[in-house]
């Protein structure tokens, strides 16, 4: 049992990195050229951001290179993922119970890549008994005990909020309780390996320390195995759901929000637009003429809806 323990924390992992690297290139391989929201301000346009303007503004704009701040976009991603700046602007009530939630991942993520690297500091012949180390040891206590309450607490909130909020219990689905749940269950093992534990730090670190030295020996409490064990189905089961926006988000959200490169400067877009011209029109309205399925976008798009039809 031990050595399939191992395993699967092997196959947890591998599974998780080749299943983000299949979404990121099938979305890339599969998603339509996306239409542009103009939406602004965009974060790089630089100065122009501070009142919503666009390079657009500028005359004979065509002509003259392009110049793209990317640190704005650094900076309003990071913004965006480490405080939901964009929930707590628009659903404050939202944002009260879900920044806890995610801020508690976090914590755990961010708690995970230190154990990592004390045990690979380890593995290079840093004492495990050192200074550095019980230093470490003390933060990740702190860190575990804090994560997993947020975990917990904003979970719970938001499970909640979605049965009891008319607007969001319309659209919430039994997957969607099932994934905060999973993540309840996981800082619930994880708080509970905490408790019964002189060292949460010391089990963190020996597991991915035998994990790297291939040294299969039992874990040292059954809460943390089960702890384990629901991450290693997390990293499995994030990549196939929704909750794949962990990494996805850049790609489903800022990259169609600010990708406003014209097709002037895209030699990419270039080529794909006389192919997307030639889909068939799969809906109607008063500015498509002619029906779904009757033309091709290039049809409706060089033809005119309000001119006269000929009898």
């Amino acid at each position: 049992m031990t050595t399939l323990f191992y395993l699967l924390a092997y196959l947890a992992i591998a599974g998780f990195f080749c299943l983000v690297f299949l979404k990121v290139r099938s979305y890339l391989r599969a998603s339509p050229l996306h239409v542009r929201w103009e939406l602004y301000p965009v974060p790089h346009e630089g100065a122009k951001t501070s009142y919503g303007g666009s390079f657009m503004e500028e005359k004979e704009w065509w002509t003259k290179p392009r110049h793209v701040h990317h640190l704005g976009d650094i900076k309003a991603l990071i913004t965006e993922v480490l405080f939901l700046r964009a929930t707590f602007e628009h659903n404050i009530k939202l944002w009260f119970r879900s920044y806890p939630f995610h801020f508690g991942m976090y914590m755990l993520m961010g708690g995970t890549i230190i154990v990592l690297l004390a045990a690979f500091a380890q593995l290079c012949g840093a004492s495990p008994d050192g200074g550095l180390m019980i230093f470490i040891g003390n933060v990740i206590s702190a860190v575990v005990l804090v994560g997993s309450l947020c975990i917990i607490g904003g979970g719970l909130s938001l499970i909640h909020r979605r049965m009891t909020d008319e607007g969001l219990n319309k659209y919430t689905t039994p997957e969607m309780y099932f994934n905060i749940g999973v993540f309840v269950v996981f800082g619930l093992f994880g708080l509970f390996a905490w408790t019964g534990a002189s060292s949460y730090f010391e089990m963190a670190r020996g597991f991915l320390y035998n994990l790297m030295t291939f040294n299969f020996i039992p874990q040292p409490g059954t809460w943390f195995a089960l702890h384990l064990l629901v991450g290693f189905f997390l990293l499995i089961w994030i990549p196939l759901t929704q909750m794949a926006h962990l990494f996805m988000k850049y790609f489903t959200y800022h990259d169609i929000r600010w990708g406003d490169e014209p097709t002037t400067y895209n030699e990419r877009n270039k080529s794909i637009i006389p192919d997307a011209l030639k889909y068939a029109v799969t809906w109607s309205a008063k500015h498509v003429t002619g029906g779904a399925g009757s033309k091709t976008w290039l049809e409706v798009a060089t033809s005119n809806p309000a001119a006269p039809k000929n009898d």
